[in-house]
């Protein structure tokens, strides 16, 4: 950069004091300035950016002077001249010059800098002012949404700070995104509207398709809150002083919103992305979508993810959100739905963090009395069967979980409590013999393989392994698995108080329980553990010492 600080003032000063347009060639001089120096990997607070800062911000009030002037504005047919006509389209050639030198700096930066967001704030601002002085006519209704087109396209192309893009949540980082984001999209109503409308029409262009459809992460840190403009509890302010009345259009809202997201999804997800989605889906997609059943595809997809993925994890766990949401407000229905349920049930299940969500829609799934004895029956055993090899913090939910499905299903009281293996006193020698036998041949029937739980003989088993439960090393667990060694007196249990358990706060539990008596440790007093290094000690000859001759 050649001009200084104070060259850029002075011509400034001339361009705005006066209204000579002799001096407008000045600002061309100016936008050709507005260059980021090549090979360049940050810029640090030295000249180079204090002077490109302060040029976007002269160029800024220049043209704000050049609105109020009329300069940019085309005069009514009955004032127009030729002249008037080709001054005021030379002005906008130039404005739209800066326009594109903005547009490159957000887009091309690789690196962290303020003067990116900068100029992000000046385009909007000059969109504002376009608002009021590109209408068709004073006063008219307008938004500038060619140049917010450009702007989307500018901001998807922008790569700053995506080093940091691969996070947990699968969402974008890049600092001009989380900017225009919590400064813009999620506080203006107009431009959240056309924001999804632009972004629609860009998807339909083979040119800038790609673009869009590769930056998932960006889109994601874009719409994951509450404030869209079709929220009944939103409230959003309006960007531009005049828009059109298009923007209080809920239904073409979500229309496009349903359209950018139907065609997003069908685009390639990293595993992150499908997770963070999911997780929003319920409560941040369907309620704003126009239809919400046209998310069944994709929720299918995702549900049946582990059988053709096996690091897809706990991607159908989350599934299970959306899919209830759909089945529970639309009547959908979902072929096999309790068979891959019950496939979902495995291992590393009781380790993940989303555990607790599970088993809350588990609980409604489950709670049906319609449900077959068989059915019911083959998740009690399987999830009995999965205690055996899960932390605590997961059979303290396991265990409440199954007493209230017992409860809620009777006919599963025989996995419990079967009148075939119990004695009577008014049993005959050879009833008492055949019972013996019959106990030390048992084999469990429950076939832990079968994937329909209809088939898995559970009914016909017993739940053995909570008894095992009864003996476990920690003594919250073996507390709480003797309940199924007492008559059934409690009508449930409240599964919130168990469902978010950890080891954590297991510790924290058994760390902060108050004791009625200390616990004994030794029943004689010492006053040392070892002798000293002669053996002799006062304390040895005296035997207080635990491990007399061994010095330290």
């Amino acid at each position: 950069m050649v001009l200084l600080i104070s060259e850029i003032k002075d011509i400034a000063k001339r361009l705005t004091a006066a209204g000579d347009r002799k001096q407008y060639n000045s600002i061309i001089k100016l936008i050709n300035e507005l260059v980021i120096p090549e090979n360049v990997t940050q810029l640090e607070e030295d000249e180079t950016e204090k002077n490109l800062r302060f040029l976007v911000m002269s160029l800024f009030q220049i043209f704000r002077k050049l609105f109020s002037r009329g300069d940019l504005t085309l005069p009514s047919s009955k004032k127009s001249t030729l002249e008037k006509e080709q001054f005021v389209n030379w002005c906008r050639k130039v404005y739209e010059a800066f326009k594109t030198k903005l547009l490159a700096i957000i887009s091309d930066i690789p690196f962290e800098t303020s003067l990116g967001l900068d100029s992000l704030d000046v385009y909007l601002q000059l969109a504002e002012l376009e608002s009021t002085h590109f209408a068709s006519e004073k006063g008219a209704p307008f938004f500038p949404n060619k140049t917010f087109r450009k702007l989307i396209i500018a901001l998807w192309s922008s790569n700053m700070g995506e080093i940091e893009d691969v996070k947990s949540s699968g969402a974008s980082e890049n600092l001009i995104i989380v900017e225009f984001t919590e400064k813009y999209y999620t506080k203006f109503a107009d431009i959240q509207y056309y924001f999804q409308s632009e972004f629609n029409q860009l998807l339909e262009d083979p040119a800038y398709q790609d673009l869009l459809l590769k930056n998932v992460g960006k889109w994601l840190a874009l719409v994951n809150h509450d404030k869209h403009c079709s929220s009944v509890d939103a409230d959003l302010e309006i960007f531009v002083p005049n828009p059109p009345q298009a923007i209080e259009n809920e239904s073409k809202f979500k229309s496009n919103f349903e359209k950018n997201w139907l065609s997003l999804l069908n685009g390639q997800l990293s595993l992150q992305q499908y997770k963070s989605i999911l997780l929003i889906l319920h409560k941040r997609i369907i309620p704003h979508f126009h239809t919400p059943t046209k998310l069944m595809d994709f929720l299918t997809d995702s549900y049946n993810l582990q059988s053709s993925n096996k690091n897809a994890g706990v991607v159908p766990i989350l599934a299970l959100n959306g899919l209830f949401e759909l089945m529970k407000r639309f009547n959908l229905e979902y072929p096999n739905f309790y068979m891959k349920l019950y496939q979902i049930i495995n291992p590393d299940l009781m380790h993940v963090k989303y555990r607790a969500r599970f088993f809350r829609l588990m609980d409604v799934f489950l709670s049906s009395t319609h449900l077959s004895a068989h059915l019911v029956a083959s998740f009690i055993k399987k999830l009995a069967r999965l205690t055996l090899e899960s932390p605590p913090s997961a059979i303290v939910t396991v265990i409440p979980f199954i007493y209230n499905l017992i409860r809620k299903h009777p006919n599963c009281m025989i996995m419990l409590h079967n009148p075939a293996f119990i004695s009577n006193p008014f049993q005959t020698p050879d009833q008492v013999a055949n019972l013996k036998t019959l106990k030390e041949n048992y084999v469990d029937p429950f076939d832990v393989h079968e994937s329909d739980p209809e088939l898995t003989h559970a009914l016909d088993s017993s739940l053995w392994e909570l008894a095992s439960l009864m003996e476990h090393y920690h003594p919250n667990v073996a507390t709480l698995a003797k309940i199924f060694a007492q008559p059934f007196k409690k009508l449930s249990y409240n599964m919130e108080d168990f469902l978010d358990w950890n080891y954590d706060s297991l510790l924290n539990a058994e760390s902060s329980r108050k004791l009625k008596t200390l616990p004994t440790l030794e029943f004689e007093a010492f006053t040392n553990v070892f002798d000293n290094e002669d053996g002799d000690s006062e304390a040895s000859s005296q035997g207080n010492v635990y491990l007399p001759g061994v010095a330290w």
